[in-house]
């Protein structure tokens, strides 16, 4: 179960977890309304060096305003209704709105969060000591009305950010790991590049790059770890849909299915359609299907069309020398139309009336 929620939050936030840099004055939350009309906000006096936490309530719904945290900060950051970052002497620390207690100690000397919902925005905290360096991630989640704080030991990187708020992308020495919200190891430290998640058909895909920038294919299996379908020897590989691509040398293959079973580099083009694949050899046309040619490749011309006749209302119309085809989406034939034979014109000998003086 924990694998597909991962599979699901990376497909559904992807594009909206990167870690933010907290010393960008944009990113800060500076109010918060909660359910019962309260909200948090900061104030904020940067002359003095003062920033401190209030909880309010506006007159109509019965006046109330408190100081949740007050004193002589750097930066307070808003995180959700139940969190906040506060910035002290250049440390950093997790302080509980709630409970108005620091969760951690002011060890942290850097900070970096991702946007997500805000309930369970999850967090990681720079530190370095004699016995460790590295990033403590903190996951902020509700559980049965208590508050839970789960720090996930990393091993030291350069940087990371979050792909989703439950898998994390760590950087070093050149090379990218993959890690879950457990501090589980997706994808070990051994690729230049690991790209984003991408969900089809009950597979979890994403695209690899070595050193040299070759690229491959990989898929997360069922206990999270790592299994190569396709080694890192291509010139590009295309997961935006599924059956994915191969491409190296301008020729292309399919992959077709979960295990990275895979047609050759044969083809010179391949279209996506709903109903299969359009692809082209040379100047000739075929259709595949899930890694069988259902039509082969030696049609002049091929497209996807309407039709009354199919189940999906799609059919596949294609024409060569004989005529034109009109296939459903299997390679059935529907119709075919005999190209029109056109005798050649007979020309009657004319009588040479230059001869007669006209």
């Amino acid at each position: 179960m924990k694998r597909i929620l991962l599979t699901a939050a990376l497909a559904l936030t992807a594009g909206l977890a990167f870690a933010q840099d907290l010393n960008d004055p944009r990113l800060a939350l500076n109010t918060v309304p909660d359910s019962a009309h309260f909200y948090y906000y900061i104030n904020m006096y940067p002359q003095i060096g003062q920033w401190d936490i209030k909880k309010a309530r506006a007159k109509e719904f019965g006046y109330h305003s408190e100081y949740v945290l007050e004193g002589k900060f750097d930066r307070i950051w808003i995180l959700s209704l139940h969190d906040a970052i506060v910035k002290k002497k250049g440390r950093y620390a997790l302080f509980n709105l709630d409970t108005k207690k620091y969760t951690t100690k002011f060890d942290y000397t850097d900070v970096r969060f991702a946007w997500g919902t805000v309930d369970t925005a999850p967090v990681a905290l720079y530190t370095q000591t004699k016995d460790y360096e590295g990033w403590d991630l903190w996951r902020l989640l509700d559980t049965d009305g208590k508050r839970t704080m789960e720090p996930i030991m990393t091993e030291p990187t350069d940087s990371f950010f979050f792909v989703a708020p439950n898998c994390i992308k760590l950087f070093k020495d050149g090379k990218e790991s993959l890690i879950d919200d457990g501090g589980k190891v997706i994808v070990p430290f051994q690729y230049a590049h690991v790209g984003v998640y991408r969900a089809y058909d009950g597979v979890t895909l994403l695209d690899v790059q070595d050193a040299e920038g070759r690229w491959g294919l990989a898929r997360v299996v069922g206990d999270g770890t790592l299994v190569e379908m396709a080694p890192c020897e291509f010139d590009a590989v295309n997961i935006t849909r599924w059956p994915c691509l191969l491409e190296k040398d301008g020729k292309f293959a399919i992959v077709y299915d979960k295990d990275g079973s895979r047609t050759g580099l044969d083809f010179d083009s391949v279209d996506w359609y709903p109903q299969g694949m359009i692809v082209r050899i040379g100047q000739k046309f075929g259709f595949q299907k899930w890694g069988k040619l259902k039509l082969p490749v030696e049609y002049d011309s091929m497209g996807i069309t309407t039709s009354k006749e199919t189940k999906n209302k799609k059919a596949i119309i294609a024409d060569k020398e004989d005529g034109v085809y009109l296939f459903d989406t299997n390679g059935k034939l529907l119709h075919f139309e005999p190209a029109e034979i056109v005798e050649p014109e007979e020309f009657e000998a004319q009588e040479d009336t230059l001869s007669n003086g006209q």
